[in-house]
């Protein structure tokens, strides 16, 4: 069992986690990119569909990136405890009152298991285990029941920019662009320039009383993006 050192007192994180693991940069990357990202327009119509609930719930999907799985069971579990975390740490009334020791903020694994629940559903359990994401570590500790998160940079390699979207019977089926972070160009004013997707998939989600659980992420081939 790895030793938790303390820091003196206990530490409120909320503004913490947007500076040091720059998680920013995935939330805005998904609801403020611009209105080519989360927003849906028409040509020749006004009426503008909004898909900012998507995009949120999306943004660790797409910026963990897994395999591609037609059912959530067939999902890489380790990829999948990725995304909660990661979305986890974007809950400042969870994460507000988490301690932050020598070796980064310890997240209790209750409630990456709350999230994980919240986000996938009861069909697929849960396995405990540290995770190994893009140039970042979240060491599990088995005795302490928690996660230590590195108080260095986390960034995505992608974010959200939502095609369409086709209702059916509970589930939302999505064509969702995998926009590239590092291409993504901000003017001096603050808008951001309509970068084109890396890569596209198929993302299907069930319409929850709280939300959504995410289904399948099928990768769409060269050829079937339009």
């Amino acid at each position: 069992m790895s030793e938790i050192v303390t820091v003196n007192k206990k530490k409120r994180v909320g503004s913490f986690l947007i500076g040091l693991l720059v998680l920013a940069l995935a939330v805005t990357g998904a609801v403020s990119i611009g209105k080519f990202a989360i927003d849906k327009f028409y040509s020749g119509e006004e009426e503008v569909i909004d898909y900012s609930g998507y995009a949120e719930f999306l943004t660790w999907v797409v910026g963990v990136d897994p395999d591609s799985f037609s059912d959530i069971t067939k999902a890489d579990k380790n990829a999948l405890l990725n995304i909660a975390i990661c979305s986890l740490l974007t809950d400042d009334v969870k994460t507000g009152d988490y301690n932050v020791t020598e070796k980064g903020l310890v997240v209790p694994a209750e409630d990456v298991a709350g999230y994980y629940l919240k986000m996938f559903g009861p069909d697929v359990e849960i396995v405990h285990s540290s995770v190994t994401g893009y140039g970042y570590e979240f060491t599990y500790d088995a005795g302490e029941d928690t996660y230590t998160v590195p108080l260095t940079g986390v960034t995505p390699p992608f974010t959200v920019r939502i095609e369409s979207v086709e209702k059916t019977g509970g589930l939302a089926i999505l064509r969702v662009g995998y926009v590239g972070t590092s291409n993504i160009e901000v003017a001096p004013d603050g808008t951001i320039a309509a970068t084109q997707p890396d890569k596209y998939a198929d993302i299907t989600l069930k319409e929850t009383e709280t939300g959504y659980n995410l289904i399948s992420v099928m990768a769409v081939t060269v050829g079937e993006y339009q």
